[in-house]
């Protein structure tokens, strides 16, 4: 309970409210702005690092163009030779000799082989005869392709005939004078010279090219080819971005590999049905972003420290006046009003003080007039009800005395019957006790006695008075009707007062109801409100703020009463009955107050009147 409390006083506090509002506001914007920068900063990264990747992709494969079109040259520079008769292409060993020539000075060529029309076949290096007897290079894929184009022709990678080992051949067809095709030359290059061509493109920190060919998604060339120890890895790389890509039906975009990302571009190799490959590791693109981005966290961070301080010395700054005029507020409410308030900053805080002490100066000089004012009021009242009193008191008398008077002339007249002479007596008597009884009501009513409070069983104490009061009336037609709780709340009061106060209201009841009816009483509670009057009890040891209520309603079905009789109920000597003296109500009142408790009154007239008295409900103090 006591952790609950605290934490509702603490959010319900002003400035800790302004201090969350400002602090909040710059939660939000102080992140969501470096977050904002972040992702900018990162998109413009991903593009130019897909413009780089692709622009670089169709750099290399310019660049692996270039590079086989020195080896589709040297070939067409054989095919010449033949063609000019630079070369007698009769004699095997002038061939053989010229070959060998132009292999030593090129050692990227794997071998060179010619084959003509008949089925001969001659290579450099130079073979064991029986292959050049046996081997028939007509049926070989470099001769075969060249004769089908009639121009230059790539082969796929396969693997040689005299080295097993896999490689591409370049061929080219040699025409005779006729312009027919009588014989082959091709050159086989060793694949690994691509893989070292690759090697040597540097691509950013970690990037790497790479060729393959579409039909089996072998590749033909890599860096990590010509490196020892070998390393599957490059391979297994580029083999999970094809696939992703593949997937997607994209020619460039994003994989993961072993937790990292990588970026991945492919364009075609004009001329083979090759893709050129080019995979870089996100990372080197995004490591100024990542720097960006600690950076930013760390302003990030700093800043919301700072502008949290800086929140919490604004919220100080604007409570700290409005606390000073809150205790201004509350020492002028209990009454010193010659307080004043001291603010010199800020300035509307400042000009708020100045106002303030105004107002309060003002409410102070208002005071005094209002309580000279009212003292002069109080007396002129005083002055007027002592008139209505003295009013009402003789006209209560004037009657008596009237009657008393004639009644004593009756009685000292001795001629008159003895029978007329005691009768006159029994009249002064009853006059004098009617006088006595009036004297009795006024002086409880200008002086009414302390009441001597006590804790009491109201439901106990109405019982009593019920019961008396239907015995009294119950064979006239009246009837009561009781409507009490099991068990109801003790409550402070004069046991002696509350029966006056209850006897009263019940004989207005049924005098209200000359025919007779039903008068019903009912007991409740009723929770403590801020407009219900006494909010505070001063009884000594006993104290309770907003207290709750024990009500006690009385309704009955008799003539009501009317709204001009409603604002003179209360009224001293004001009866609405030929025999009333008009204190019942006025006493009642006057006790219910001293109890610190209310009537409530509500009628309709011809239907019947509601009284509703409450009581406070006390806790014994500490």
């Amino acid at each position: 309970m006591w952790l609950r409390e605290n934490l509702s006083i603490f959010w319900h506090s002003f400035q800790v409210r302004v201090f969350l509002a400002l602090t909040l506001i710059i939660v939000i914007v102080i992140p969501g702005t470096g977050y904002f920068c972040y992702l900018q900063a990162r998109r413009v990264a991903e593009k130019q690092m897909q413009q780089y990747a692709l622009g670089t992709a169709v750099q290399i494969s310019k660049r692996v163009e270039s590079f086989l079109s020195h080896h589709t040259y040297n070939a067409k520079l054989i095919k010449s030779f033949f063609e000019n008769d630079l070369i007698n292409h009769s004699d095997d060993k002038e061939i053989l000799r010229y070959l060998h020539l132009f292999q030593q000075e090129h050692p990227e060529f794997f071998n060179i082989n010619f084959g003509d029309e008949t089925g001969r076949f001659l290579m450099a290096p130079a073979q064991i005869p029986e292959v050049h007897k046996t081997f028939d290079p007509r049926v070989r894929p470099w001769y075969r392709g060249a004769i089908q184009t009639k121009d230059v022709h790539w082969t796929n990678v396969y693997l040689f005939a005299s080295t097993q080992k896999p490689g591409m051949t370049v061929s080219v067809p040699i025409y005779d004078k006729t312009g027919s095709i009588w014989a082959v030359c091709g050159i086989d290059i060793d694949i690994s010279s691509f893989s070292r061509f690759l090697k040597g493109i540097k691509i950013g920190k970690q990037g790497f090219a790479y060729i393959f060919e579409n039909k089996q998604g072998r590749v033909i060339a890599h860096p990590s080819l010509v490196q020892l120890p070998w390393n599957p890895y490059h391979i297994d790389l580029l083999r999970t971005c094809l696939t992703d890509l593949n997937q997607k039906n994209m020619r460039f975009g994003m994989s993961t590999f072993q937790g990292d990302k990588f970026f991945t571009a492919y364009t075609d190799y004009p001329g083979n049905d090759w893709t050129v490959g080019v995979t870089l590791p996100v990372s080197d693109f995004l490591e100024n972003v990542e720097a960006i981005k600690k950076g930013i966290i760390t302003l990030v961070i700093a800043g919301i420290l700072l502008s949290s301080l800086l929140s919490y010395l604004i919220a100080m700054t604007i409570v700290r006046p409005l606390n000073i005029l809150k205790k201004g507020i509350e020492r002028i409410s209990s009454g010193d009003l010659e307080y004043k308030v001291n603010i010199t900053d800020p300035d509307i805080a400042s000009a708020l003080a100045g106002s303030f002490n105004q107002m309060a100066s003002s409410l102070e000089m208002s005071t005094r007039e209002l309580e000279k004012t009212y003292a002069e009021l109080a007396q002129k009242e005083k002055l007027a009800a002592v008139g209505q009193m003295t009013a009402g008191i003789a006209h209560e008398i004037k009657n008596p005395l009237g009657i008393i008077l004639g009644s004593a002339q009756v009685v000292s007249n001795s001629n008159r019957p003895m029978e007329m002479r005691e009768k006159a007596a029994d009249f002064i008597i009853k006059e004098v006790e009617r006088l006595n009884k009036t004297l009795t009501a006024f002086l409880d009513f200008a002086k009414p006695a302390s009441p001597n409070f006590q804790r009491i069983d109201i439901t106990d104490l109405l019982e009593e008075i019920l019961i008396s009061t239907e015995e009294r009336f119950v064979e006239k037609g009246y009837r009561i009707d009781r409507d009490f709780p099991s068990m109801a709340p003790t409550i402070l009061a004069d046991p002696d007062q509350i029966k006056e106060v209850f006897w009263n209201i019940f004989l207005n009841a049924i005098q209200s109801m000359p025919d007779g009816g039903t008068v019903t009483v009912k007991i409740n509670i009723e929770k403590g409100k801020e407009s219900i009057d006494a909010a505070i009890i001063p009884i000594k040891g006993l104290i309770q703020h907003n207290p709750d209520y024990l009500t006690v309603s009385i309704m009955d079905q008799g003539c009501g009463i009317s709204d001009e009789q409603m604002e003179k109920i209360m009224d001293p000597f004001v009866s609405f009955r030929d025999d009333g003296i008009g204190l019942g109500l006025s006493i009642v009142s006057q006790i219910i107050k001293s109890h610190k408790g209310q009537i409530k009154i509500k009628s309709i007239p011809k239907k019947g009147t509601q009284f509703k008295l409450l009581f406070p409900l006390v806790l014994s103090g500490e």
